[in-house]
């Protein structure tokens, strides 16, 4: 299934030396994975592709894009956690209070 797979030190060396090669890798290894699952899903996970590249989009920083795609796999397995146990879904608060921590000084 992952035949032509880099090594994490190559993928690392491609990262620094030529993004643009790495960002083509990336999507011909995405493209070739929907393609080799069943047809009745390859429309799904092209959706759900498109939505994890506009969210790669929307934020200039790595660790921005994985909080924000952790994020849809989080709400992603709320609704089937509440599907499974015959829950309504209800909205889930998006912001949280932040509590500042006391500086010792």
């Amino acid at each position: 299934m992952f035949d032509n797979w880099l090594e994490f030190d190559d993928l690392l060396k491609l990262a620094q030396d030529n993004p643009e090669h790495l960002e083509n890798w990336r999507k011909s290894q995405v493209d070739s994975l929907i393609s080799k699952a069943p047809e009745e899903f390859q429309r799904r996970l092209r959706g759900l592709q498109f939505q994890i590249d506009c969210e790669r989009q929307k934020h200039s920083s790595p660790m921005g894009t994985c909080v924000a795609i952790s994020r849809m796999m989080y709400e992603s397995m709320d609704k089937l956690n509440q599907a499974l146990l015959g829950e309504k879904a209800e909205p889930r608060p998006t912001q949280a209070a932040v509590v500042p921590f006391p500086v010792s000084v």
